[in-house]
């Protein structure tokens, strides 16, 4: 007879979550996760001063907090940062990988550098820290049948793609199959997830018919903010341990809508 295992879930209180890049999203989510008592180490590569804001914000809540400076598309970067986590802070038990860029490349204007920019800091920056970070939660003990969590950031566009966009799809694309094919390569004792958000926290100077066409072509009807993204993100570290290997769509149904443009 099968007997099912009880009810497992990660607490937050005293953890240590790495997070990289993604100030946008990512500074809130920090607070969220300071709140439930995690530490929080960030690395950044150009917005020192911004990422030093929401350390000092994360330290007033009352946990430790630290920012580690690293080119993440180098793979020594990525292993330095992960080296620097564990010794300041102890442990690293979740990783949040947000790392990424976005702007158009339209088709008549493609270079090959546009290729090799996206997939460098869109998967390959992933890749690298994903692979050190596994590597390091592997060797910590097992608590409650986990050593660690990981999440990517991808794109709700990759299975419905926009035009203007190519190399950007391509290396978000690639980030679903390396958050699929890490969650077997690291089961039972890691989690490896994605997000795939659609248009919350909107890039700088999206225009307002860039907004209307989103808010028009979601069934929702709506724009959607950071909280609806933090929650699942929330919701895979501390709401279930039994769930990987999955691509979690927070799109306000515009994938099942009309899809007319980018963003």
């Amino acid at each position: 007879m099968i007997q099912q295992t009880e009810d497992r879930i990660m607490i937050l209180d005293g953890k240590t979550v790495l997070i990289t890049g993604g100030r946008r999203l990512g500074a809130k989510l920090a607070l969220q996760l300071a709140e439930r008592g995690a530490n929080i180490a960030f690395s950044y590569h150009t917005s020192r001063d911004a990422t030093l804001k929401v350390v000092n914000e994360c330290e007033r809540i009352g946990v430790n907090s630290q920012a580690f400076p690293a080119d993440l598309r180098h793979p020594d970067d990525a292993e330095s940062l992960v080296d620097e986590t564990k010794r300041t802070f102890g442990s690293l038990d979740v990783l949040i990988n947000l790392t990424s860029i976005y702007h158009p490349t339209p088709f008549e204007q493609l270079r090959p550098n546009d290729y090799t920019e996206m997939l460098a800091s869109n998967l390959t920056a992933p890749y690298f820290t994903a692979i050190a970070a596994a590597r390091m939660m592997q060797q910590q003990p097992i608590e409650n049948g986990l050593q660690g969590k990981i999440i990517h950031f991808t794109d709700w566009a990759v299975d419905r793609p926009y035009r203007d966009y190519l190399p950007y799809l391509v290396a978000k694309g690639g980030l679903v199959t390396l958050t699929k094919a890490l969650a077997v390569e690291l089961a039972p004792t890691i989690t490896v997830n994605a997000i795939a958000p659609g248009a919350v926290e909107p890039p700088p100077g999206s225009t307002a018919a860039q907004l209307e066409q989103i808010r028009a072509s979601s069934l929702l009807n709506r724009l959607g903010c950071a909280d609806d993204v933090n929650r699942a993100v929330l919701y895979l570290l501390e709401g279930t341990d039994f769930v990987t290997g999955e691509i979690f769509r927070v799109d306000g149904g515009r994938f099942l809508g009309e899809t007319t443009g980018g963003l």
